[in-house]
């Protein structure tokens, strides 16, 4: 549309009073409609409520004082460290390495940076010419709120290394120690913790689902490629059945306003589905269609490696499950993610079956 054009018709047919207010609204019509998206928010009790908690209060997003205070001193010693061992780990998989790995080198006085764009992984699909920027910094910060771009840009002393996980350090069993989840807790937030933008993300969720109710029970459970390959020294996960009735059991005694299901199984979900109705809540996500007779890994699905939105989605899983007053769950490495950056919760029930063979 042609506004010089309308702008002149007014001024022909109407009177001085009527033009001169077009003339102004025309004039500031950008700063009249930022003001309008200012009222509608401020009027908003979901706005407030996510501008009090993410932007106001750090705990919701996890940067610390340290972090806040340091200034970025590119003659530092900094280590570039990439895990290029495990070709089908996913996001929390990969955390979990990490956040073992540069606790090493921050204690021999390096600044840790990680990389995973230099060597083929599920983010990039395995193809290292498909991505143009670090994929661990879309999720979670680098220590000290360096970047991997700017270090190799601008720093003087660099070294690398190969982040070697050792599973002792931080293991399945974390969940019997308390200790342990607060040590791996400090180390996490004030590190490596998850960037604002994926807080931002999932705190949408949390208002949307559950009219800002906290009485949530979450529930986390494994499927398809776990359940399927039965991976050997892996814990054993719990059946659905066992977990539904263990729920109803937790309920009768919380009287949970809600249930928040994460689990990448289809087949899975619909029993919850059918089990608890819409008192259930979870974020849709595009189906992944598992062949359970194939028993490929998760990895190698064409809608898994290399999407990136797919793994932004589970990360807001964990982070809803990180708010929820009371969780149930599977041990995996989503799991150990949860417990880790959650502030505890006030009943915790983890299965522990042994391990497959």
């Amino acid at each position: 549309m042609n506004y010089d054009y309308l702008y002149l018709r007014l001024n022909k047919n109407n009177s001085f009073k009527e033009s001169k207010l077009f003339n102004i609204i025309y004039k500031n019509f950008i700063l009249i409609l930022i003001l309008i998206i200012i009222i509608i928010g401020y009027n908003n009790k979901k706005y407030i409520i996510l501008y009090k908690e993410i932007f106001l209060n750090e705990n919701y997003y996890n940067i610390s004082e340290k972090s806040k205070q340091y200034q970025l001193d590119y003659n530092n010693t900094f280590i570039i460290i990439k895990d290029n061992n495990c070709k089908i780990c996913g996001l929390m998989a990969y955390y979990k390495h990490y956040l073992v790995c540069i606790t090493k080198y921050i204690n021999l006085g390096y600044i840790p940076i990680i990389d995973l764009i230099s060597f083929p992984n599920i983010f990039n699909g395995y193809n290292i010419s498909s991505i143009e920027s670090n994929p661990w910094e879309i999720f979670f910060n680098q220590p000290f709120g360096y970047t991997l771009e700017n270090v190799l840009k601008n720093a003087k002393n660099i070294k690398y290394d190969i982040c070697k996980f050792r599973r002792k350090m931080l293991s399945y069993y974390i969940f019997n120690n308390t200790n342990l989840i607060y040590y791996w807790h400090n180390i996490a937030i004030n590190y490596i913790p998850i960037n604002k933008q994926m807080m931002l993300e999932a705190y949408f969720f949390i208002h949307n689902l559950f009219n800002d109710s906290k009485n949530i029970l979450g529930i986390l459970i494994r499927g398809t490629d776990y359940i399927a390959r039965r991976p050997s020294k892996h814990p054993i996960t719990p059946n659905p059945e066992k977990v539904i009735e263990d729920i109803k059991y937790m309920n009768k005694k919380n009287k949970y306003d809600y249930f928040f299901i994460a689990t990448e199984d289809d087949i899975i979900r619909k029993k919850f589905i059918i089990s608890f109705g819409k008192k259930l809540k979870f974020i849709n996500q595009k189906s992944i269609k598992y062949n359970y007779k194939s028993k490929k890994f998760l990895s190698n699905y064409k809608n898994i490696k290399g999407n990136i939105n797919n793994m932004k989605q589970y990360l807001i899983n964990i982070i809803i499950l990180t708010k929820c007053i009371d969780i149930i769950s599977a041990r995996t490495s989503g799991s150990i993610g949860v417990f880790i950056f959650s502030n505890g919760f006030r009943n915790a029930k983890v299965y522990f079956l042994g391990e497959y063979e």
